[in-house]
């Protein structure tokens, strides 16, 4: 049972298969489960990936059961021979297997009347000790039992069939426990490094009853913090924003796009997008939030200097003697697009994205931009590193925060 004296409990995942190992199989249950208990106040304290085989999976469940409170285990469970999980649980709670006539029944059911290999009477069998976990998704069988002060869910590998069981089988238990109820808030910024944010967050000398967690999810930064104690937690958000200031973007699903579109409705302004180097990704990130249409008119990929001169009307003489990665470049293409798509605010991008195309004087990271609207007519360059794909990913990120600060 959970160690209430500290108000945690202890889970660990063991997740079981060949195919994750040798990256056959890209494991997307541990990253959902970590999620998934995250969001139920708990936190997954280690997480173990053995193959299909008795003796390792014997020895890391063996060893799991004497530190966790929780194990949740995946994987094994189909009617081959090298699924040999169920049965090895049974070794390790020195139990037995049985055959459920039941179970058997419904797995028959679910071939309608076709020939059922034989080989599926294996699923029929379930721990004689432990609780069948009936399912409605598929013929896995699923499990629930007590190994020396440890409940093990045993589940299925089959990502559809182990959310299923999780969401009708895991949920009613843990809200049967008598477990601390966390509060969870997640804050999210942009503009600041998060090497900076950590620096500027420690400075506040937060309760030590207030864990945080950082996460970048460029061109985001965030932070999630995680407290029983309700108020204080809200006194501890006040004191971040108050002291972060406009990097801060919002809470939880606010993202930095969603900010956006919401400060441009509540404006009562629309925005078109010229974009270079980016290809698109703006306008992409825009129409991404339910609602965009109504501030969101459209964008003009102007990656070739044809385009920026007779669609935007950038003129051709300033592309010559200043380069289509400039400035002054970058302000006729903010202004263009406003021009073209009657639009009221105006963003673009124009950059070396890479890995080619740098010169001592724009080096590859070199990006330009430009925007235009009420009281706003403004371009700046930037430096980004990275690879290609993180230079455009950034380049997007900066384009929209400085529209997020203008329009607060």
């Amino acid at each position: 049972m959970p160690n209430m004296e500290t108000n945690t409990m202890h889970v660990e995942l063991l997740i079981i298969g060949d195919e994750i190992l040798d990256g056959t199989v890209v494991d997307e249950n541990s990253t959902w489960l970590g999620s998934f208990l995250n969001d139920k106040g708990m936190r997954v304290q280690r997480q173990t990936t053995v193959p299909d085989s008795r003796e390792s999976i014997a020895n890391a469940l063996s060893q799991i059961v004497d530190r966790a409170d929780l194990c949740i285990c995946t994987g094994g469970l189909g009617p081959t021979d090298d699924d040999l999980t169920l049965e090895t649980v049974a070794a390790v709670a020195q139990d037995e297997l049985i055959f459920d006539q039941k179970i058997w029944s419904q797995i028959v059911s679910r071939y309608a009347g076709k020939p059922v290999p034989e080989n599926n009477r294996k699923q029929a069998y379930v721990l004689k000790n432990g609780t069948a976990l009936e399912s409605e998704v598929g013929t896995a069988p699923a499990a629930r039992i007590h190994i020396a002060g440890c409940t093990v869910f045993v589940l299925p590998g089959v990502p559809m069939e182990m959310k299923w069981h999780c969401k009708t089988h895991l949920i009613p238990y843990l809200d049967g426990l008598n477990r601390p109820n966390w509060t969870k808030r997640t804050l999210r910024f942009s503009g600041i490094g998060e090497s900076k944010l950590a620096t500027m967050i420690d400075a506040l000398r937060l309760p030590p009853s207030i864990s945080l967690s950082y996460r970048t999810a460029s061109p985001e930064n965030h932070l999630r913090l995680r407290s029983l104690d309700a108020t204080g937690l809200d006194e501890a958000i006040a004191k971040i924003t108050d002291s972060i200031g406009p990097a801060f973007i919002g809470f939880d699903e606010m993202s930095l796009a969603h900010a956006l579109v919401a400060r441009l409705k509540s404006k009562h302004l629309t925005i078109a997008t010229a974009e270079s180097c980016t290809g698109g990704l703006i306008g992409a990130e825009l129409t991404s939030i339910p609602g965009a249409s109504a501030v969101y008119l459209g964008s003009i990929v102007s990656y070739s200097n044809g385009v920026k001169s007779g669609q935007l009307g950038v003129k051709e003489g300033d592309i010559v003697r200043h380069g289509a990665v400039s400035e002054i470049v970058a302000a006729q293409m903010a202004k263009g697009v406003c021009d073209a798509l009657s639009a009221d605010v105006g963003v673009s991008v124009t950059g070396i994205a890479g890995p080619g195309g740098g010169s001592i004087e724009k080096p590859v990271g070199t990006v330009c931009f430009g925007w235009y609207g009420p009281g706003l007519n403004e371009t700046t360059r930037v430096r980004f590193r990275g690879d290609r794909d993180q230079v455009r990913r950034r380049a997007v990120g900066f384009a929209m925060d400085r529209l997020r600060r203008e329009y607060a």
